[in-house]
């Protein structure tokens, strides 16, 4: 199971049809370091750029900078501590979203092609789901030099219960348990393989009645 930032962000936080001279490039203030973390993701069927910055510039400054530059196309909206800033240019949307970080800001940069938004995309396609399940994230980085997708749900059943519907729809799918892991009253972990592609399936409990299922899949 892959554990890089860029294929688990996703569980929080995207086929590329343009030209890479075609995606915008949002104005960033002096002294702002980003690093890229993909640039092209498939998130829940639209065309994505991400990237993390870091910069010496606060909260407020940061925010205050984007509404000049966009000429106050802006919208903003608090997602916990975090301040999230939106603007459209052409047929793409950028998101800038900040925190604060010592004395400066810290963050991440998303640019999503809206004009490539399919008209009947189905999340999780392909990949077995209990009964009652919603799916929340569907996220695929396809240029990679292993392609890899993550499918993110939440459903009613246990962490064991998750476990035992997958693995019994998995074998009949063709994949094979690699390793059985380990599934008890919170968690459950599991590794599939087949052929040359791997799959990891992470059950979590959320409160009482509630589990989240990650499910990460490596196809060369």
């Amino acid at each position: 199971m892959r554990t890089s930032a860029k294929h688990w962000v996703a569980c929080v936080l995207l086929s590329c049809t343009a030209h890479a001279s075609s995606w915008p490039s949002p104005p960033l203030p002096s002294g702002t370091r980003t690093n890229e973390v993909a640039q092209h993701i498939v998130f829940n069927g639209l065309d994505m750029r991400a990237q993390t910055f870091v910069s010496p510039r606060s909260q407020g400054e940061l925010i205050d900078f984007y509404r000049k530059a966009w000429d106050k196309e802006v919208v903003v909206n608090r997602m916990g501590p975090a301040e999230v800033i939106g603007h459209r240019d052409g047929d793409y949307y950028i998101t800038v979203q900040v925190s604060s970080s010592g004395s400066g800001s810290k963050g991440n940069i998303g640019i999503v092609d809206v004009a490539s938004a399919p008209k009947h995309f189905v999340p999780g396609k392909g990949l077995p789901a209990p009964a009652g399940s919603k799916v929340f994230n569907d996220i695929a980085y396809p240029d990679d030099s292993v392609p890899a997708r993550t499918v993110a749900m939440r459903n009613s059943l246990s962490p064991t219960q998750n476990g035992a519907y997958f693995r019994e729809r998995l074998l009949a799918d063709g994949w094979k348990v690699s390793d059985a892991g380990n599934c008890g009253g919170n968690d459950c972990v599991m590794r599939y393989e087949r052929g040359d592609s791997k799959l990891t399936l992470l059950v979590m409990r959320e409160g009482a009645s509630q589990s989240q299922v990650l499910i990460n899949v490596l196809q060369p």
